[in-house]
């Protein structure tokens, strides 16, 4: 069954037609001419209205040059709609040019706006905003906007909430080619833009002699590449080096949250089966009178194997003192020796009515790449004078312990990824609102 024809947006096809100037006798070629309010000359500016008998009524006169434009007039390109629901490409044709821009804390911004027109689908805008290279698609918004004023106005429309982005007085400061309403160069609207990425509503008041004409858009992103493939331009695009309020920010913190969360898992899962293969034998415990040294001869691990060893000293009847070992593990095979010092204190007191105390006791040290065999151990002992010495002196020697950096390393690294993505996350959004109006209290929720 054949599918019925799209209907047409006007009943008669574009015409094309060619006609002079009346201010410098250029020739302009009207494309839409059914629906044309106005026409700009591309060479000296001047703004007419189409008449019925085919001339051209001069509105604005103009002496000025003409501005190159990113995107040349009459341009056709491949685009798909902004207003529709799937991903149809169009052939737009760039009808008019327009250039605008806003003052704000005395930097101008300006942009150009491409009037794109297709017979069956209307007008919509191409926005190319010259200061940091970011393209904008847009259309006329069937309906009108919700607004919610407030410290940070929001505007809301079909279940969205939009947050208000910036506002300004947007000036017109060059026209060419054909228009469906009477824009002349110097008119000001008054510009309110709201961003729910990855759209974005603009609000613009024009204020005239017969009252205030108001024009809802909504806008998407669009990439700098896709608009210059759409166009067949030659080269490449110029490079985008800003943020559009509207692009959706790449950087999913949900994800990575939940990465990190399984991730986190699989972590105490290793963990509690590192801790569990682990022997943690000991291999020797004993006390030491302070003062003497205690030689003893011990075996660790298995031959041709190596273990990793933790020492310990505890000082007990300690107080407001310190005590240090010096371990010294002596193989018997090859003679090299390995030399640990251990360091215990207790600190204690009464300031200001309230008791304190402080100090690392017992003192533990971790050996790791310790050759297996027999081991001669020499312990010297010194001992502090002041406050209360130590009674008496430990020594434990474990073998086979888990290792805290094979621990808690993996958890580290585990736990940078969800806090790097957030921080660029926050880094994009920093740089989405420098340009707004609210630089430093609005975030993409």
């Amino acid at each position: 069954m054949n599918q019925p024809a799209p209907t047409k947006l006007f009943r008669e096809e574009a015409k094309t037609g060619a006609i002079e100037c009346p201010a410098c006798g250029a020739p302009i070629t009207l494309r839409g001419f059914g629906g044309v309010e106005q026409v700009a000359c591309a060479y000296c500016g001047t703004i007419c209205k189409p008449e019925e008998d085919g001339n051209l009524n001069i509105l604005q006169q103009a002496q000025r040059q003409r501005r190159p434009s990113i995107l040349p007039l009459h341009k056709r390109g491949q685009l798909p709609d902004v207003l529709g629901t799937d991903a149809v490409v169009h052939t737009w044709e760039i009808l008019g040019i327009m250039w605008r821009e806003v003052v704000s804390d005395g930097v101008t911004y300006p942009w150009q706006e491409f009037l794109l027109f297709n017979p069956y689908q209307g007008y919509r805008w191409l926005i190319y905003q010259m200061s940091d290279g970011v393209w904008g698609l847009g259309g006329p918004l069937l309906g009108a906007p919700e607004l919610q004023p407030g410290g940070t106005p929001t505007a809301s429309w079909r279940g969205e909430t939009y947050k208000h982005f910036t506002s300004g007085n947007a000036r017109v400061t060059y026209v060419e080619g054909e228009f469906p309403w009477q824009v002349l160069v110097n008119d000001v609207a008054q510009a309110n833009d709201y961003v729910c990425p990855p759209n974005m509503l603009s609000i613009e008041v024009q204020h005239g002699e017969t009252g205030a004409d108001v024009n809802f858009t909504i806008m998407q992103p669009i990439e700098p590449a896709q608009v210059w493939a759409a166009f067949d331009m030659p080269g490449a695009a110029p490079a985008k080096h800003g943020v559009h309020p509207a692009e959706v920010n790449p950087h999913k913190t949900k994800f990575y949250a939940v990465a990190g969360i399984l991730l986190f898992v699989v972590w105490i899962v290793a963990l509690v089966a590192y801790a569990s293969a682990r022997k943690n034998g000991v291999v020797y415990a004993g006390s030491v009178v302070p003062g003497e040294v205690l030689t003893e001869e011990i075996e660790i691990g298995t031959a041709d194997q190596t273990t990793t060893l933790e020492l310990g000293l505890q000082a007990h009847g300690m107080n407001n003192s310190w005590a240090y070992a010096e371990v010294m593990l002596v193989d018997l095979s090859s003679e090299e020796a390995i030399s640990v010092g251990l360091e215990t204190d207790a600190w204690s007191g009464v300031e200001q009515g309230e008791s304190w105390s402080e100090g690392t006791n017992p003192r533990r040290v971790t050996v790791g790449g310790v050759k297996g065999g027999k081991y001669l151990m020499q312990v010297q002992t010194q001992l502090d004078s002041s406050g209360d010495p130590a009674d008496s002196l430990t020594i434990e020697i474990k073998q086979d312990v888990p290792l805290g950096r094979y621990m808690f390393l993996p958890f580290v690294i585990i736990a940078l990824f969800p806090l790097l993505n957030l921080g660029r996350k926050l880094a994009f959004e920093t740089k989405r609102w420098a340009n707004s109006d609210h630089a430093t209290s609005s975030w993409e929720s």
